[in-house]
């Protein structure tokens, strides 16, 4: 039977043909307090659910983790050798789940046929997909319940409501072989209902099959129990109605919003018991079942959990998922935040060991299961691209958020992923989580933008913040950037409104820098410097506030957080890259015609051709110098990922891209010295330089006006003005394009 890795193989290397493939990016080394991690580019979590799932059929269970936190599916394969790295991430097998999985999603094998089927949102309810293998190699999900019913009589079928912010629980709650549910009634009641699964019990009936989930609501109060409506205390031995609802039910008739449900046998006695999470607290709550598997009696409750060990305390909402994480056979406890804001965004993983001790099922290892093994900045991640300390290196500065702290406000800082590599061979090292100390200016959602402002040579920093604002910090280092101090808040008084994620960028070719800055409504202002290359001026009226009409909200939704980056693209038009509150980056054209009014072409809504989640950002380089841009990607879960035209396997033959000449009969381009020091030459193997136009850019899409003299069919272009760093040169010679790379000592 052929693996799914090699029929991916397959597919990756036809499609290398196509124009504009976006290849995911995990081998590059990344290392943080001296550790090496395995796993440095997940883009990271914030709200993980776990399930387990064979992904890639070897007959063992692999780890998916759906993050809330936009929608997100994320899957690792297991080595089944239950070290501290068992699982590695395997991002290949994420574009077999569904684009439609919304809140929340669980993965449980109903129909028994050793494939995981999916559990999730489905509008107020659940929707069933079924797992199937495709053609022997490859995983596919079909929806087989758009929504859940259950008989309410015998001529009325209702949907099995499940809130869009809880977890419910689909578990044989009475051990008769098929899927029950378990869930907080629909009206916000304290007590929790049980569907049960009448499958099983109609076998042989023509009118039920596998796939037929027929359900029956058998109570409305499950175990007796009720929860408070004030906090996550609970009430016990309830009398109910013979319709399963409370005989007094003073003070439970409603509860809060928010609560997870995660179902277990915790004694091994054929019952099961309940741990609950609820939103505002960081403990669950233990509900022992002192029943049995045809009726639940819940005799008691434990507030700290698991009480013989490090108890659960995870700020906020906390949610139980079962996981054989050390594939010794037994079920582990995972927990991780439910909420999709305001919890805890870093250390977020808690793993806890199934023991199979009666007196201590459950034994705290971690609260970083998997999460240590990547680059992760808390919420909201921001990434550009800049070469901090003058080695010719490109390194990664990442603004954020923030990182989550209980009662207290967001920590925004900036991050430096240190490029330790060499040219060829990028890889980064975490130098510091809060460069230049910018956590103590206090201001939340720091997004960070690199430029020129005065011509000293040296760029400087301009960070844009939630509320709108934007803050100059001018840059007095040399080689190494160095910003010591704020030099002018709140810059030029520009307020976009919310979420200011500024680029600098010379849009209108006058040779000064101006500023393009993406907002919270998904529009993006344009303001352009009527100063000089020593001394920007900028003025909030002197603006376009709708720049292209480009608009990327999604109906009426303020909050699609639009980010930005331009650069010069294959073609060598000026594009603006849109990054979305959805996690897709938007591509439009910018007309130099329509600056200051008029509409952009869109060229496309999703450049990297997926989700890469929500919130996303993108800086654009060459990061190994092969030719190819990379894009290094963050988004709402605080993690990086990285894209790229190119593959980077070892030893894959890669096309040239589109731009670069290949070498022909009407000749390619030749740069020489290279590495260059003050000035290079640049000549055609052959034809004639005849009204040849020249551009430089950096890796990062900036151009450069760089002094060149034509002589000799020999263009010499003047690099005196260049930072060290690698550079492209840009030759337009009757109509046609050559493009190479030159590195500045």
């Amino acid at each position: 039977m052929r693996t799914l890795s090699s029929a991916l193989f397959c597919l990756i290397a036809i499609s290398l043909s196509a124009q504009n493939i976006k290849n995911r990016v995990i081998t590059i080394p990344g290392e943080k307090g001296g550790k090496r991690l395995q796993d440095p580019w997940t883009g990271g979590m914030n709200s993980p659910q776990l399930s387990e799932c064979d992904l890639n059929l070897d007959g063992i269970n692999d780890l998916v983790a759906f993050d809330r936190v936009g929608n997100k599916v994320m899957t690792y394969l297991n080595r089944g050798d239950g070290s501290d790295t068992t699982y590695y991430y395997a991002p290949q097998y994420e574009e077999m789940f569904p684009d439609t999985l919304q809140s929340w999603m669980l993965m449980v094998d109903y129909n028994h046929d050793g494939v995981a089927d999916i559990f999730t949102y489905g509008g107020a309810g659940t929707r069933v997909y079924k797992g199937r293998i495709q053609g022997d190699t490859i995983l596919q999900f079909d929806v087989v319940m758009p929504l859940l019913l259950y008989r309410f009589d015998n001529t009325s079928y209702p949907y099995i409501w499940t809130s869009i912010d809880d977890v419910p629980a689909f578990v044989d709650v009475n051990f008769d072989g098929d899927i029950d549910v378990l869930t907080f009634d629909v009206l916000g009641g304290s007590t929790i209902q049980y569907f049960e699964n009448q499958t099983m019990e109609n076998i042989g009936n023509p009118a039920f099959d596998i796939d037929s989930f027929k359900y029956e609501l058998v109570t409305k109060c499950w175990g007796n129990v009720a929860e408070s409506n004030l906090d996550n205390s609970v009430l016990l031995n309830l009398v109910c109605k013979g319709t399963g609802e409370l005989e007094d039910n003073s003070g439970y008739e409603s509860r809060h919003a928010g609560s997870t449900i995660f179902a277990i046998d915790e004694g091994n006695d054929h019952d099961i018991d309940l741990l609950l999470g609820d939103i505002s607290f960081a403990n669950m709550v233990m509900l022992r079942n002192c029943g049995d598997s045809s009726y639940a009696s819940v005799c008691s409750y434990d507030t700290i959990y698991p009480a013989c060990d490090v108890p659960v305390t995870l700020p906020i909402f906390p949610a139980g998922f079962a996981v054989d994480a050390n594939n010794d056979g037994f079920k582990d406890l995972l927990v991780a935040p439910n909420a999709r804001t305001g919890a805890r965004d870093v250390n977020n993983l808690y793993l806890y060991t199934n023991t199979n001790d009666v007196n201590c099922g459950f034994e705290f290892q971690t609260d970083s299961f998997v999460v240590d093994q990547s680059f992760d900045f808390g919420t909201d991640s921001k990434p550009v691209l800049f070469d901090y300390n003058g080695d010719g290196l490109m390194d990664i500065v990442v603004g954020n958020y923030g990182y989550f702290r209980p009662f207290m406000t967001y920590k925004s800082t900036l991050a430096v992923l240190e490029n330790i590599g060499t040219q060829s061979s990028p890889a980064f090292r975490l130098r510091t989580d809060d460069y230049q100390n910018i956590s103590t200016y206090a201001r939340i959602g720091v997004h960070p933008a690199f430029g020129d402002m005065d011509d000293d040579g040296l760029q400087d920093l301009i960070i844009g913040d939630h509320q709108g604002y934007m803050h100059y910090f001018k840059n007095v280092g040399s080689s190494t950037a160095s910003f010591p101090t704020m030099t002018t808040p709140q810059y030029f008084g520009i307020d976009v409104g919310e979420y200011a994620a500024p680029f600098i960028y010379d849009v209108n070719g006058d040779g000064l820098k101006d500023l393009v800055v993406g907002r919270r409504n998904g529009k993006v202002s344009y303001y352009w410097n009527f100063g000089t290359v020593t001394n920007a001026e900028f003025h909030r009226d002197s603006s376009n506030v709708n720049f292209g009409n480009i608009s990327i909200a999604q109906g009426s939704s303020t909050e699609s957080y639009a980010s930005v980056s331009l650069r010069r693209d294959e073609n060598n038009e000026l594009a603006i890259y849109v990054g979305s509150g959805r996690g897709t980056i938007y591509k439009y054209i910018v007309d130099a015609s329509k600056l200051l009014s008029g509409d952009f072409a869109l060229v496309t809504d999703n450049y990297l051709m997926e989700d890469v989640g929500a919130k996303c950002t993108m800086a654009i380089g060459d990061l190994n110098n092969d030719g190819y841009w990379d894009y290094v990607v963050g988004n709402a879960r605080g993690g990086i990922a990285i894209y790229s035209d190119s593959l980077w396997n070892p030893g894959t033959s890669l096309n040239l891209p589109t731009g670069i000449t290949e070498p022909s009969e009407r000749g390619s381009i030749i740069v020489y010295p290279n590495p260059a020091k003050g000035q290079v030459n640049v000549r055609l193997s052959k034809g004639e330089l005849v009204n040849a136009q020249v551009e430089v850019y950096n890796l990062i899409g900036e151009s450069f006006a760089t002094p060149y003299v034509l002589s000799n069919n020999v263009i010499t272009l003047n690099t005196n003005s260049l930072n060290t760093g690698m550079y492209f040169v840009h030759i337009t010679v009757m109509g046609n394009v050559y493009t190479a790379r030159v590195i500045i000592d």
